[in-house]
């Protein structure tokens, strides 16, 4: 055996060892954050970072906080999260680490502060799960100081635990505590303070409720306005849940998920300021506009045209796919919604394997349909004319290859590159002014539609 076969055999038995040792990955602080809490070596810590890891190792005890812990997501992604707590102009430590002695909730968090001579402990306090989803720094209290969101895991339990700490003179309490599968701080009710909307995930044979939970000025805490709120539609998972504005200014959170099967579909909650409630703007009178959500694309809604109001999705087949299931593109209206309905919409197709997006001008609605090229990667445009098989006025060809890929000598003269996004390079090709000349588009125009997903 050769020294080389000896070298590349060494090698691969220890990354398949590596791989069945129960190590996720290498963490770094600072530099890889971990995927998993169940760590096999401690990270490398900043210099700060192990005058933080010596005081809390005084304050509970040498072998007690061997082992730190993680959120999940979120903005803050290390042990060790950094803040000015107490709005003195420096910042104090919250540091997360597991107590193998307490046997209910493991997880621990020990705030230190550094008074000029080192790092001290302030206080530890017993988290409210095994597991950090995510911190994030708020104010709802409006009892000055610092507001504290934690969102806790448990081991076998679908849902999670949400606490509201506040921290002032060195101390930290809980303000309130509730469930949820997803939570989004918010500015529904219009007040001084943050809002925050806990959303529910069931089983598919129960929809999913909504909670909003707001300072009650009455009895000056924080807790849930109102009833919960059961949504329109049984969410079985979330894709995004997104905070914006109506086209009337009212502002909203847009939530997308997955309901039966590989459907998706769109709800939007708002505030309702004479009721104290929790209202979809989707359900009105006459029309429910939920159902015109329902479709097979993962997207979600979005400001398309970055007005600042925020636009849902809501497909429609494309001329010629009408009662056809399989391989069908949608034409997907981008739609804003006021207090009496659809205001707006802005049409567009959606490629979501190539990751893009083209917005189509009005005059192409109910008139130009697509095609799709499975072997050139390619969508073909073309004036509608009574059936698919016999299209031949076309508009437009978008292609898109990777950098790193042949390039067909024939496309570098017949296509012209649009956009670059990381390898990818997307072309297209125009051709000549076809007899409904009132339909043709300019490249100036295409890169006015073209938009990356």
């Amino acid at each position: 055996m050769t020294i080389y076969k000896r070298l590349f055999l060494c090698l691969f038995c220890f990354l398949f060892s590596f791989l069945f040792t129960g190590c996720s990955g290498i963490n770094l602080e600072g530099f890889l954050q971990p995927g998993i809490d169940d760590l096999l070596h401690p990270p490398k810590l900043t210099p700060e970072q192990k005058e933080i890891s010596q005081a809390l190792e005084a304050a509970v005890g040498a072998g007690k906080a061997e082992k730190l812990k993680y959120p999940h997501r979120g903005d803050y992604l290390s042990a060790f999260v950094m803040y000015d707590l107490d709005s003195d102009g420096e910042e104090e430590a919250l540091v997360f680490y597991d107590d193998p002695n307490n046997i209910e909730y493991q997880t621990q968090i020990c705030i230190l502060d550094n008074d000029g001579t080192g790092w001290k402990a302030l206080q530890t306090y017993p988290g409210n799960g095994n597991a950090i989803d995510q911190i994030q720094f708020v104010n709802m209290s409006g009892q000055g100081g610092c507001d504290i969101l934690i969102g806790w895991e448990q081991p076998n339990r679908e849902l999670k635990t949400v606490n509201l700490y506040h921290f002032q003179n060195g101390q930290m309490k809980s303000l309130f505590s509730n469930t949820y599968s997803e939570l989004l701080v918010t500015q529904l009710t219009g007040g001084k303070y943050s809002d925050l909307l806990l959303l529910e995930a069931h089983s598919l044979a129960k929809p999913i409720d909504a909670k909003l939970a707001s300072l009650l000025p009455e009895e000056n805490v924080v807790d849930i306005i109102g009833e919960e709120y059961r949504l329109t539609n049984a969410f079985t998972s979330y894709i995004e849940v997104k905070y914006g504005f109506l086209a009337d200014r009212t502002p909203a959170v847009f939530i997308d998920g997955r309901i039966a099967g590989d459907l998706y579909c769109t709800d939007v909650l708002y505030y309702d300021r004479e009721k104290k409630q929790l209202t979809s703007r989707l359900l009105y009178d006459v029309d429910d506009y939920s159902e015109k959500t329902v479709r097979t694309l993962e997207i979600t809604c979005r400001d398309i045209d970055e007005d600042g109001i925020m636009e849902v999705p809501m497909p429609e087949p494309l001329p010629g796919y009408e009662g056809i299931q399989e391989d069908s593109i949608y034409l997907i209206n981008y739609s804003c919604l006021d207090s009496n309905g659809i205001s707006r919409l802005i049409p567009t197709v959606v490629n979501l394997e190539a990751k893009y997006m083209l917005k189509f001008p009005m005059s192409w609605r109910d008139k130009v349909t697509v095609t799709r090229e499975d072997k050139s990667n390619e969508w073909r445009f073309w004036i509608y004319n009574g059936s698919l098989s016999q299209l031949r006025e076309e508009l437009l060809r978008i292609k898109v290859y990777s950098s790193k890929d042949y390039h067909d000598k024939f496309d570098a003269d017949t296509y012209r590159i649009i956009q670059t996004k990381g390898n990818s390079e997307y072309f297209a090709y125009i051709p000549p002014e076809t007899e409904s000349g009132e339909l043709t588009i300019t490249y100036a125009d295409l890169e006015e539609m073209f938009v990356f997903l």
